[in-house]
């Protein structure tokens, strides 16, 4: 049976990273990566739209939810340039765009995996693929891991970084929450997280593959909780988009409603005057055209069905109250909305391992010694942004780090 220093669980974002900085202090051959998948890093592969955007040079506890409290002082210790100066010690050099968004120069995440997996091997930490982990003992000093095969092997140590159960399609370590609930962990309750919003399909189908720029503000029980600014696609039954995705988030049950603001700036009195002068001009422009010269097209004959302006009705025929309510629907156009259903859209999991059962000094659990724990399958998850890989990388090195001493 092999033995080792560590074994860590899971070759994804968290575990690559842990396993990059244990290796250089354990030496060769100390260390096991064990992935489940075929090949390490398939979700980091496809993060980013294939781009990784691998952090936010914005990072701050406000965008991010669960635990926040405890992971306070942990994304302190590891900021942005903490992430990046490890990169960059990797041989990656990244760019950051207008958002605060940091992306590989080159944006392929492949460059990403490549500079782990090759940071990995100069370490020669031994990487088993196909190697899903099953079962793990604390027995004789260390951890007996055992694939469904029957596949074994001993470690001192041992890390969990199996990711969560968000996009199963590029996940393999689903049982990550079993295993660490087997060795002594609770979890909080798991839901998709970075979803897009249902929708109903009479709404968004007619609109199906259009996007638009908009302020996205969620209102739940008559309350605007959070709102922001990007693009919002529609789909069949859905809103998506990153400003969407975003606001998946705060609402985890029941319905709400999603306010958008179609022209962010423009005063809505502006818009009235500028309608009042469309009328004057153009009077004999059909009314489903009222707003073509204003925002995407489609949207706008469907904004303006909506508002019963259908027909060879002409613009001349609509009073003063009338453009208001126009001004209004495009400055207010209000779709309601419920939480998204299943895993397969999720890009995270929300919930997991509660912080507190964790050191979060140095990510050893508080209820079994020589266990680690890092990433998704802790209790905390950001927006989308980078938020959640950095998380990734956060815990990865600090678990990593702590294990190799």
């Amino acid at each position: 049976m092999k033995r080792y220093k560590l074994a860590v669980v899971g070759a994804g974002a968290a575990g690559l990273m842990a396993a990059c900085q244990a290796g250089k202090a354990l030496g060769p051959e100390a260390v096991a990566l064990l992935e489940g998948n075929p090949k390490p890093g398939k979700k980091l592969l496809a993060t980013g739209n294939g781009r990784c955007n691998l952090t936010n040079l914005h990072i701050s506890p406000a965008r991010y939810h669960g635990d926040v409290s405890l992971a306070k002082p942990l994304l302190s210790a590891c900021p942005p340039e903490r992430v990046l100066k490890a990169f960059s010690a990797l041989g990656l050099y990244t760019r950051a765009d207008g958002e605060g968004r940091v992306y590989p120069y080159g944006l392929q995440a492949a460059a990403v995996l490549q500079a782990l997996r090759g940071s990995c091997e100069e370490g020669k930490a031994s990487l088993f693929a196909g190697f899903p982990v099953t079962a793990i003992a604390p027995r004789q000093g260390g951890f007996f891991l055992q694939s469904p095969e029957g596949a074994e092997l001993w470690a001192e140590k041992c890390l969990l970084a199996c990711g969560g159960a968000a996009s199963p399609r590029h996940s393999c370590q689903e049982g990550g929450y079993a295993l660490a609930k087997r060795l002594g962990h609770s979890l909080t309750p798991l839901r998709p997280g970075l979803t897009p919003l249902a929708c109903p399909k009479k709404l968004t189908s007619p609109l199906k593959g259009m996007r638009c720029k908009a302020r996205a503000a969620l209102w739940i029980q008559g309350r605007e909780v959070y709102a922001e600014s990007g693009e919002v696609l529609f789909g069949e039954g859905s809103l998506s988009g990153i400003c969407i995705f975003n606001l998946s988030l705060r609402l985890s049950a029941g319905r709400g409603e999603v306010a958008l603001d179609l022209l962010e700036g423009m005063e809505e009195r502006a818009l009235f005057a500028y309608l009042e002068n469309l009328r004057s001009g153009r009077p004999r422009l059909p009314t489903r055209e009222i707003f073509s010269g204003l925002v995407n097209l489609r949207i706008g004959q469907q904004i303006a069905k909506n508002l019963g302006f259908t027909g060879e009705k002409q613009i001349s025929a609509l009073s003063r109250e009338d453009l208001r309510r126009a001004a209004r629907a495009v400055k207010d156009w209000r779709l309601p909305v419920s939480p998204w259903e299943g895993w397969d859209s999720a890009q995270i999991t929300a919930g997991g391992v509660p912080l507190s059962e964790v050191n979060m000094k140095t990510m050893e659990s508080r209820r079994q010694p020589g266990l680690y724990l890092a990433g998704e399958l802790l209790n905390l998850h950001g927006d989308c942004g980078g938020y959640n890989l950095h998380w990734a990388w956060a815990t990865g090195m600090t678990a990593g780090l702590a294990a190799g001493r």
